[in-house]
């Protein structure tokens, strides 16, 4: 077993094994042979090992990876072996300088006036560096602002090309030990060349130098302020983040199955009505909502953490291909949905009742205990077991209406509404609805509910009940009608006119209303 040591390349930290670090130090030592002539040595050493240490660290799966010696070997592919680019061997030197890779963006700031974003612009699109400052010149006097802004989050967010690697990658160049030698050689002869005519450019250059050492000093307090900005929005995205994802997991483990998740019955109906098992709409929805959430918790944590790791190439396919595979599904199932439910029909049946003309009619809602004890009218849906022990789709999306009747006969019209792929499929569906009522000694009683087969678990599913009463017929309304009713301003109607407010509770009062008044809570 080989043993592991520790270096620092470039003031990061390895862990690399023995043979692996024998052939690292073998190289460099090379590399600083070939090299030992040279004025800028040190400069183009430090670059090297600058190098090393970025595609090292690209490498690396974890912080506590080990350097092993294919890692070195892969290293050695990319920079090149030392023989091949002997410091006196110029068509070597001059052969791979020619060859060009895609560019990054950087700012140039050696060639700068504000930030250096204009040169960077230039290396990165190949433009004429004139060319480019004169457009954004041009586009700050028509943009009212916004070039400006766009100029300073560029400014802001663009990193600044300061190591040889970073200068290659701007202009294109391959990051090997051939290009990092002439580079570094020629920024050192810029250097000597300045120096020596440093006279000669004096007051020519004191104008630029002025101006660049002050968009400098502006551009590292946009910097810090960039850096703040940043971290600052990083917390933020990261609390958001986690707690959407934290919410979402305990929403798809216990939704439920403990009590702060028991909404009565919600649990039991298909709340997203997709035509699927309960479970995967669940869990399909979540992957939709959590993955983008998941994203935007790395994008906070980069912001806090600049050297933070990717999840790797393998793991932004896989999650983005889930992604896009749950949008797929849920698309097909919505529209598949729709198309089943584009026509809608109805049934009707009416009834006639007899009713002894001198009694008072009272009109109630009735509620089957063996389903439900509430006495109120909603879309929510559930799957129960009937007398026969036969399961059946519970339903309280019941309304109720009232009429003057035509003549002296009291009438029951109850009309079944529901959708299908068809008309007739639709016309199938409602006439499988069972909804009852009773008429016992002038009091009716009209179910709270109706009940239909399981696999019509839908919302779009109502009965609407209204009731004809003869003229000049006294009517008891009971206040179990209060929520059932769609007549307009019903509600207020009812409770300023025959029910009388006692300590949160509804009471009737000992009036009833006549048929004739019944015209005024019309629709």
């Amino acid at each position: 077993m080989n043993k592991t040591i520790n270096i620092n390349l470039a003031n990061v930290f390895f862990h690399i094994d023995e043979n692996a670090f024998i052939k690292l130090d073998r190289y460099l030592k090379t590399i600083e042979s070939y090299l030992a002539k040279e004025e800028s040595k040190d400069e183009i050493l430090q670059d090297i090992e600058a190098r090393i240490a970025e595609l090292f660290t690209e490498s690396m799966t974890h912080e506590k990876q080990v350097i092993n010696l294919s890692q070195v070997n892969e290293m050695i592919a990319i920079m090149g072996e030392p023989e091949a680019y002997k410091i006196d061997d110029e068509d070597s030197s001059s052969s791979s300088s020619r060859t060009r890779t895609s560019r990054k963006l950087y700012r140039d700031i050696e060639n700068n006036y504000i930030g250096g974003v204009s040169a960077g612009l230039h290396h990165y699109l190949g433009l004429n560096l004139i060319v480019i400052r004169l457009i954004w010149i041009i586009s700050a006097l028509f943009s009212f602002g916004a070039t400006v802004a766009i100029y300073v989050i560029l400014w802001a967010v663009t990193p600044a090309a300061r190591t040889t690697a970073q200068k290659l990658d701007m202009q294109g160049e391959p990051v090997n030990l051939s290009n990092i030698e002439r580079k570094v050689k020629e920024s050192y002869s810029k250097f000597a060349d300045k120096v020596g005519d440093i006279d000669y450019d004096k007051y020519g250059q004191q104008t630029k130098s002025g101006v660049t050492k002050f968009f400098d000093g502006l551009g590292e307090v946009l910097k810090a302020l960039g850096v703040f900005i940043s971290k600052f929005l990083g917390v933020i995205l990261l609390i958001i983040s986690g707690v959407v994802l934290v919410g979402s997991l305990i929403f798809l483990f216990s939704f439920g199955t403990i009590s702060i998740f028991e909404l009565g019955d919600f649990n039991n109906m298909d709340m997203f009505s997709l035509g699927v098992p309960y479970w995967i709409q669940v869990v399909l929805f979540f992957l939709v909502g959590a993955i983008p959430f998941f994203y935007l918790l790395i994008l906070s944590l980069k912001l806090l953490f600049s050297n933070l790791k990717s999840i790797g190439k393998i793991s932004h396919i896989t999650l983005i291909g889930i992604w896009i595979l749950c949008v797929i599904v849920i698309t097909t199932l919505s529209i598949k949905k729709e198309l089943e439910v584009s026509y809608d029909a109805e049934v009707v049946e009416v009834k006639s009742l007899a009713l002894a003309s001198e009694d008072t009619l009272r009109i109630k809602m009735d509620a089957n205990l063996l389903f439900s004890d509430e006495l109120r009218q909603s879309k929510l849906q559930k799957i129960v077991q009937d007398e026969s022990n036969t399961s059946r789709l519970y339903s309280p999306n019941v309304y109720v209406n009232f009429r003057t009747s035509n003549d002296d006969e009291l009438k029951l019209r109850v009309t079944k509404k529901s959708f299908g792929s068809s008309e007739t499929k639709a016309r199938e569906r409602a006439s499988l609805i069972d909804y009852d009522f009773e008429l016992e000694n002038s009091n009716l009683k009209l179910d709270t509910y109706f009940l239909t087969q399981p696999e019509f678990l839908k919302e779009d599913i109502k009965v609407e009940v209204t009731v004809y009463i003869p003229k000049d017929k006294i009517v008891y309304l009971d206040k179990s009608l209060l929520d059932f009713t769609r007549v307009r301003n019903f509600k207020r109607s009812y409770y300023n006119t025959y029910l009388d407010y006692k300590e949160n509770t509804w009471e009737p009062l000992d009036r009833s209303v006549k048929t004739d008044s019944l015209t005024s809570l019309q629709n």
